[in-house]
């Protein structure tokens, strides 16, 4: 039985950069960064030969893992949104301008652009899609003022 909710990951090829960005750009604080390795990392990724560095990062109520394959890696691809299997993290932000600006000079890439939702039960909700150097695929939302 399902107990509760633990953690997301995603996984990097720069973990001194995905670090960076999450810690000063997104706000959140670097629990551990520490090797993992041994066959049992094999056993629980699937990954034949897998040697791991991983990093615990905490904030905003949420607890995201970060995971670089050090041995075991496969060739990078870009995933985009519309794919099976993609994902993102999402987050409220009270100036998504200013927000967005911010990330961006902190090396994140658009996604997409900021929108405003014209219809339906979100209206008026402005929304953006970027990524973090890494790739990761962040979303980010301004809620309208009637909903706050």
């Amino acid at each position: 039985m399902i107990t509760g909710f633990n953690h997301t990951s995603f996984t990097v090829t720069d973990m001194a950069r995905a670090v960076r960005f999450w810690t000063e750009a997104m706000g959140f604080t670097a629990a551990s960064v520490a090797p993992r390795s041994g066959a049992w990392q094999a056993t629980v990724t699937g990954v034949a030969g897998a040697g791991l560095l991983i990093a615990h990062l905490h904030g905003h109520g949420v607890h995201i893992e970060l995971i670089q394959y050090v041995d075991g890696a496969a060739a990078p691809r870009r995933i985009e949104p519309n794919m099976a299997g993609a994902a993102h993290v999402c987050f409220e932000v009270s100036d998504i301008r200013k927000t967005w600006d911010r990330l961006m000079a902190a090396g994140a890439a658009p996604q997409g652009e900021i929108t405003t939702v014209v219809d339906g039960p979100v209206q008026g909700l402005n929304a953006a899609y970027l990524r973090d150097p890494e790739g990761i695929l962040i979303e980010l939302v301004e809620l309208p003022p009637s909903a706050g």
